[in-house]
């Protein structure tokens, strides 16, 4: 499936359901949150009391001429702001401590569900979305939780408490609230649902941009080197467009939700004016009680007008949200066992393939493998060749228990893989592919990853026997050299030999090489196949190989073609018995 496709309203996650996803990572913090809620409350109240404050300033400070009231009345408004900076103080400070904690605690768990996915997910699935929805999604709904939802929250109360004050200060205000109420509160409903799709769809084009980006900055040498920086350029400036068409439209319904609103809430200010005004002409109020009532009106428009304005933020952030909850909702890898069975303690392993099958779902079906069996025993060198998608590295992937085989079996010592934990199985697994992926790391770091605990001792003996250590003493730092982001400061026959120090530290009771030494000289080459030739002594070992000259010594070698197994044999048997590999075998040695 595509994380980036659109979806209709009826297949995304419900608010409800977004609340209730989000919930068992506010929960360890409620404490945190109640705190912060009682410090909201504290400002709400400090504020609203803040006008019969002015009402008494002004009929018993001024109006009375009394300057002891003036003093008690200022003094008590200065109590009063006192205690709404501290609330403000107390509701920032643990509401941001909170959001800090609890974004941490979902980037943590959307990295880690993303571990979890199956491979066959990230055959669609693009890096730059799922970088978006860690960062740029989550990075929205730490503001909503930090600030937004506070504010919005805060606003709420002054609304509506401001109100029932206005109108208990004069019940004819009670009509014009009732007018303009529902005038604000349905545009905003209505409005609210496109502005959330609207969000959700900028939220996937601002995506579509990094994802862009993304591929032309780790494609940058071959940008290069046949000199396409116009047509990066080109893409890139398109995806740009569609995203900041995607953000104008999101704008638009915003400003068009604001300036309703607003409008609403100056005629609606201005009504209230007018009345309170004819009220103190009447004498029916005093100047205290018109001074409050200004004050109220002005935080209920006031407030009207945050909320106005922090919706297009919740919206927006209810859009991030449900992308992060849709990542979420991704079903991770079959589970392990809840009773996994051990591999026990033995002197080798005895690889068998029973019959095995399997498709990619991303090949609608078309089998990839096709009643694969063979037996690889401890000290066999089994040797994998064939054309070009016969097949050899997705029975790696089998092996490996990256996907799950459609039918048949792979059984360690005739104990199913499946009946076992895939880190079981890939504990007893070294890998060298044919394009080994460095860290941005260090030298040491980068071959230590397969054996954090060794030594260092170890891991030069390691580098030593894949004949990486000379090249690995030339470096600025030695060991401790950072090899770059992908090990883009090292040459490809030096990542590969770094490739095999991992392997040879790892210690596995199988190996499985992929073209291990394709990127190596024929010097290196040489000396690399002496190492492995060691290395092999006592293990499993498949081979993967293009160049027949690197498997002639296999004990026995797998011809494999369009998903089978044609044929299988010694390198002279094949020769003399199998037309595809004398084929192969006539490409290759004239």
């Amino acid at each position: 499936m595509q994380i980036t496709d659109d979806k209709k309203d009826a297949d995304t996650p419900t608010s409800l359901r977004t609340l209730k996803l989000f919930w068992p990572y506010i929960r360890p913090y409620r404490r945190g949150v109640i705190a912060a809620s009682c410090a909201l409350l504290l400002v709400s109240f400090a504020l609203l009391s803040l006008g019969r404050g002015f009402a008494f300033l002004v009929d018993n400070g001024l109006g009375d001429r009394n300057p002891d009231v003036l003093d008690l009345s200022v003094l008590a408004v200065v109590g009063l702001a006192a205690l709404l900076g501290l609330g403000s103080f107390f509701r920032m400070s643990l509401l941001n401590h909170v959001a800090e904690n609890v974004m941490a605690d979902i980037r943590r768990s959307v990295f880690a569900h993303t571990l979890s996915l199956p491979l066959s997910w990230f055959e669609t699935a693009r890096t730059g979305d799922i970088l978006s929805r860690l960062t740029t999604d989550i990075s929205v709904v730490q503001t909503v939780l930090a600030t937004t939802l506070s504010m919005a929250t805060r606003s709420f109360i002054l609304l509506i408490g401001g109100t029932v004050l206005v109108v208990l200060s004069s019940p004819k205000m009670s009509l014009v609230v009732a007018i303009i109420v529902p005038l604000i509160v349905v545009p905003l409903i209505l409005l609210a649902r496109r502005l959330r799709a609207a969000s959700r769809i900028a939220q996937d084009r601002l995506a579509d941009m990094g994802v862009q980006a993304e591929e032309n900055i780790s494609a940058i040498r071959t940008i290069h080197a046949f000199s396409r920086e116009m047509m990066a350029l080109g893409r890139f400036s398109n995806s740009l467009d569609e995203s900041l068409s995607a953000a104008l439209i999101r704008v638009r319904l915003r400003s068009l939700l604001a300036g309703f609103i607003m409008f609403m809430i100056i005629t609606g200010i201005a009504a209230i004016l007018w009345i309170g005004g004819r009220d103190l002409l009447a004498g029916k109020i005093s100047a205290g009680d018109l001074s409050s009532f200004i004050f109220y009106a002005f935080l209920v428009a006031s407030s009207a007008g945050t909320l106005s304005e922090l919706g297009g933020d919740l919206q927006r952030a209810a859009g991030a949200a449900e992308r992060i909850a849709q990542l979420l909702s991704v079903p991770a890898q079959v589970a392990d066992p809840a009773a996994p069975r051990s591999l026990p303690h033995a002197d080798g392993v005895t690889i068998i393939c029973d019959k095995l099958s399997f498709a990619y779902a991303a090949q609608q079906g078309r089998a990839a493998l096709h009643e694969i069996s063979f037996t690889a025993s401890p000290g066999q060198k089994i040797a994998i060749v064939g054309p070009s998608g016969a097949g050899k590295s997705t029975l790696f992937h089998l092996i490996l228990r990256f996907y799950e085989p459609t039918s048949g079996s792979i059984s360690l010592n005739n104990i199913d893989v499946t009946s076992m934990t895939r880190r079981d199985v890939r504990n007893h697994i070294g890998l060298v592919p044919q394009d080994p992926a460095l860290f941005s790391s260090t030298v040491l770091d980068n071959i230590a990853f397969g054996q954090p605990e060794a030594s260092r001792a170890e891991i030069e003996a390691a580098a030593r026997q894949a004949q990486a250590h000379d090249f690995i003493c030339q470096l600025p730092q030695g060991y401790d050299t950072p090899v770059g982001e992908k090990g883009v400061r090292l040459s490809g026959g030096q990542k590969q030999r770094l490739a095999i120090a991992r392997a040879i530290l790892r210690d596995p009771a199988i190996l499985l090489l992929d073209e291990a030494t394709s990127a190596l000289d024929s010097v290196s080459e040489a000396a690399i196949q002496t190492a492995l030739l060691s290395l092999m002594e006592g293990r499993t070992s498949l081979v993967i190989a293009h160049r027949l000259s690197t498997i002639i010594d296999a004990d026995i070698i797998l011809l494999m073609d369009k998903g089978s197994i044609v044929a299988s044999g010694t390198h002279d048997a094949l020769l003399a018995s199998s037309p595809l590999y004398q084929q192969l075998a006539l490409h290759q040695f004239t």
